[in-house]
């Protein structure tokens, strides 16, 4: 028998519906359209403009940053970059603790949509049903560190 043979008198299989994969996509996408609403980012345009820079030099500062895993730059599927605005300080320059606990994350291994959600979202670590960004804007590091510490062991 041939190939061509085989495939013709194979058996046709219906697709299954993974519900459980579904319903995690759902939440990907519910969670990541919640951040895009938060007005918790900047577009890297925005940056350069705040820091009276042009875009290819913020682009450059930005995509340095992440290299050397101190910055997350999140990309939405038309190649628009967005940057956190947890991670910069109120000159919209690198806010070099929250950089130390992101460089943490990125070396854990968690992704740019991953630590940005990790940022806004309450946390058991920490007091109150705070989110790791309302630690940041209370100046508690320590209790970041502990909520760092709980999420990599």
């Amino acid at each position: 028998m041939s190939a061509a043979e085989a495939l013709v008198r194979a058996p046709v299989v219906a697709p299954v519906l993974d519900t459980a994969a579904a319903a995690r996509a759902t939440l990907v996408n519910e969670a990541r359209a919640a951040l895009l609403e938060s007005s918790t980012a900047v577009t890297i345009a925005q940056l350069a403009a705040a820091t009276n820079r042009s875009d290819h030099a913020g682009r450059r500062w930005a995509t340095r940053k992440r290299d050397a895993g101190r910055l997350v730059l999140v990309q939405l599927h038309d190649g628009t970059l967005l940057v956190p605005t947890i991670q910069l300080d109120e000159a919209f320059d690198l806010n070099e603790q929250v950089a130390d606990r992101t460089e943490r994350l990125v070396e854990w291994g968690m992704g740019p949509w991953a630590i940005w959600d990790w940022w806004h979202t309450p946390n058991a670590w920490l007091l109150d049903g705070q989110s790791p960004a309302d630690a940041v804007r209370a100046g508690d590091f320590d209790a970041l560190d502990r909520a760092i510490d709980g999420l990599i062991q």
